[in-house]
């Protein structure tokens, strides 16, 4: 049926916040309508993202802008004003109930800078206790140093980017170091107490071999982490890597069969070492990685983005910060850019992160939409459930193998429908 694969969690929900933009009279984009939400004050959980946009080296296939204007030696006093900007708010006054560090590599910044952040983060803020502390970083950011200054400032959860553990790989995606060092720095960082680490890995890079996929699982499994997500490799214009390829090489990437047997080799590789699905593209073991930052966003929450060019919204306000430094106001933070959505929107978002976890009932969902879903979708899921997409029992519809692969591609195609 389908003829492409998207691989983004974004496809999902492509043109969905503009469906569902509230008529504000053209004053949503308003940056001072974000002081007066603060305010206010409210009751949904929060959670709050920080972000760094510095890599020590830029991967090849990385399209993603980082800001050369910036000062990476200032930045963190850059993300310490902005959190006195903020937590005398009446909204930032319950208990933050997640905290995630994403970049770029946080870890970029030097373990003094990480220690002064954190500690600025534990003295602004009323971190929920257990709360799930989150840094995103790479092999290279593990120094003992950092991990030292990661686990005494609270952080109880990494995801670190590995992509592939094979050296040669390694080098073509322009990862440092070789797979043997990334390893034994997830191995330090599990040993110091952080047992919450997951790897991100990368797949259906040019010229994979079946051997160099199972040299990847056989030492997640052994290096027994909490999760792995998985990515189809997304091959950018303009990057190096798409430069270095030929066009017999990235003819060969869209190879849908070949994409898929490396797909199930890793669900069927891991499975064997007791890994579940979370996501559709995330798989984790005994529980210990719930990802609590995720599912408080995609779940109804609110999130405080701090950070240059960082994205989050207070409860039905949407915003972005400024890419630019100089464009910070003393009224609020960096909001550069925003909008008030409709109530539904968070509804919907939440029934499409239900549906990326395998399936959900749609009752619920209709009830809180006021919208009959499973007559909206009846078509659509009767065509999923015939090509062998997904199951559908009463109003739970269940995503089967192949919907998983093609997951974001079925629930596009589900939300054009209104």
């Amino acid at each position: 049926m389908f003829t492409e694969r998207y691989k983004s969690h974004h496809d999902a929900s492509r043109d969905l916040k503009k469906r569902y933009a509230a008529d504000t009279g053209g004053e949503d984009y308003l940056p001072g309508m974000m002081t007066a939400v603060l305010a206010a004050g409210a009751a949904s959980r929060r959670v709050i993202y920080l972000h760094v946009p510095f890599c020590n080296k830029v991967c090849t296939f990385c399209p993603f802008h980082r800001p050369d204007e910036l000062d990476r030696r200032q930045y963190h006093r850059y993300l310490l004003d902005e959190m006195r900007k903020v937590q005398d708010y009446p909204y930032m006054a319950a208990p933050i109930d997640a905290v995630n560090f994403g970049g770029g590599t946080p870890t970029s910044l030097s373990p003094a800078q990480m220690r002064e952040v954190l500690d600025g983060l534990h003295s602004a803020f009323s971190i929920a206790p257990g709360a799930e502390i989150s840094v995103e970083t790479s092999a290279t950011g593990l120094s003992d140093e950092m991990i030292s200054v990661l686990r005494e400032g609270g952080v109880n959860r990494l995801s670190v980017g590995i992509q592939t553990f094979d050296d040669d790989a390694r080098r073509l995606l322009g990862r440092r170091g070789s797979g043997e060092f990334a390893a034994s720095r997830v191995a330090a960082a599990i040993s110091a107490g952080i047992r919450n680490t997951s790897v991100d890995i990368i797949y259906n890079y040019p010229g994979q071999t079946d051997a160099q996929l199972m040299h990847d699982l056989g030492t997640i499994a052994a290096l027994d982490v909490a999760g792995i997500s998985f990515y189809s490799l997304m091959l950018h214009e303009k990057t190096p890597l798409y430069r270095r390829l030929d066009d017999e090489a990235k003819v060969k990437m869209r190879d849908l069969g070949r994409e898929r047997e490396l797909f199930d080799g890793i669900f069927d590789g891991l499975a064997s070492h007791g890994y579940k699905m979370l996501e559709l593209t995330k798989l984790v073991k005994d529980g210990r990685d719930r990802y609590d930052y995720m599912e408080i966003r995609h779940s109804g929450g609110s999130c405080i983005a701090l950070g240059h060019g960082a994205g989050g919204n207070i409860e039905n306000y949407f915003y972005h910060n400024s890419h630019s430094v100089p464009d910070i106001s003393d009224d609020i933070c960096i909001c550069s850019r925003g909008r008030v959505l409709r109530p539904e929107y968070r509804v919907a978002d939440a029934l499409i992160y239900a549906m990326q976890k395998g399936g959900t009932r749609l009752g619920p969902f209709s009830e809180r939409l006021g919208v009959d879903l499973m007559s909206l979708f009846g078509k659509k899921l009767d065509e999923f459930s015939d090509a062998g997409y997904l199951t559908v029992s009463g109003d739970s519809v269940t995503l089967t193998r192949d919907g998983i692969f093609f997951g974001n591609n079925l629930l596009s195609e589900l939300f054009k429908l209104g």
